[in-house]
């Protein structure tokens, strides 16, 4: 590995945008580790990467889990010495889970999308903090904006999802708290709304792909030091709390 070449963590990205943005990062030069619960799935996307000329290592790792998370930790530290961005982009959507109860979809979607960014967040900040031009990019969503969602006129005001737009009101909430904590280590933390894309989430329904979605969160993902930090963003720019 070249020196100083950027090492970039993302999880979830055995499919989807989660793929989409590993792909976008190893095409910019970015060693990618893909983060994924199955790691055969994970392997499946890192092939094409390296058979294309990129860099790509599919890694093991299920952000609901100490274990696996402080092993894959412990991998990154003892064969790169660092991090240099991390992209939270593990999550799930439950609202329309009619096997489960309010109660039971909003617990699992927490455990996900909310305290996974938070377990995977605690365990790579030291690694970040030894990183080049460290950045940490939240997925999150529209849904997850409290202005948006009084606006009667908002394009998505007919998407009721209640469950799924708490967690990402909490993503938002972490996103400017360990913006201002981390300030002091040089690490930006943003989060992004990709945008109703079509993937397994959505039912493959619009008609954005994933890799236009992946475009907006890989360029804040390598933002320069003049990046924003402590944002709520889109591809347009910055979206209302």
């Amino acid at each position: 590995m070249e020196p100083k070449k950027r090492i970039a963590l993302v999880s979830g990205a055995n499919r989807g945008i989660g793929a989409a943005v590993a792909a976008r990062l190893a095409e910019s030069g970015v060693l990618v580790l893909i983060g994924s619960r199955d790691l055969a799935a994970g392997q499946a996307v890192a092939a094409p990467l390296v058979a294309e000329g990129g860099e790509a290592v599919a890694v093991q790792l299920d952000v609901t889990d100490d274990a696996s998370v402080a092993a894959l930790a412990g991998r990154i530290a003892e064969t790169w010495g660092r991090l240099d961005i991390l992209v939270n982009n593990a999550g799930i959507g439950l609202d329309h889970d009619t096997r489960l109860t309010p109660v039971a979809r909003i617990a699992r979607t927490l455990e996900v999308n909310v305290t996974g960014t938070l377990r995977l967040t605690e365990a790579m900040v030291p690694l970040l903090a030894r990183g080049v031009s460290p950045r940490i990019v939240n997925i999150s969503s529209e849904l997850g904006s409290f202005a948006l969602r009084q606006d009667p006129d908002w394009e998505h005001a007919d998407k009721i999802m209640p469950t799924y737009a708490t967690s990402k009101a909490a993503v938002n909430a972490l996103t400017v708290g360990y913006a201002q904590s981390l300030a002091g280590q040089g690490i930006k933390v943003n989060a992004i709304c990709p945008g109703y894309t079509a993937t397994a989430a959505t039912n493959f329904g619009p008609d954005r792909t994933p890799g236009e979605a992946a475009s907006a969160i890989a360029a804040l993902a390598l933002a320069d030091a003049d990046g924003p930090t402590g944002g709520f963003l889109n591809e347009a720019g910055a979206l209302p709390w």
